[in-house]
């Protein structure tokens, strides 16, 4: 699972960075959102090499992992404040919203799994 959250960051993060606003579905915006846009994809693909980082050894670090995915979970519920705010974005962030905030829960339920494997 961590592994696959690092290369899955890495990737977007990279997209972010060539792409801009072109590289994800339904966003739009001028020359200010696309600046943000490029500089957060090299941040995210930096967030993903963490997630790497946190399970390159035979026993993952746990208490990284639950602070990253406590950040995936934090930035769910930024887009929970856009939708309360702003309204409804692009159905894409619907299911970015949903992984966001699952990631800390299965996160957890297989930290508990490797801790309880480990006694």
């Amino acid at each position: 699972m961590g592994r696959l959250t690092g290369w899955a960051c890495m990737a977007i993060g990279g997209i972010q960075l060539v792409g801009g606003v072109r590289g994800e579905p339904g966003m739009t915006g001028d020359a200010t959102v696309d600046s943000h846009v490029r500089f957060m994809g090299p941040v995210f693909a930096g967030y993903g090499l963490a997630w790497l980082d946190a399970t390159a050894d035979d026993e993952p670090d746990l208490d990284r992992l639950r602070i990253l995915a406590g950040l995936m979970a934090l930035g769910g519920v930024g887009r929970l404040v856009t939708r309360a705010t702003r309204g409804r974005p692009h159905r894409f962030h619907d299911a970015l919203l949903a992984v966001e905030l699952a990631a800390p829960v299965v996160t957890e339920v297989l930290g508990r799994r490797e801790r309880a494997a480990r006694r």
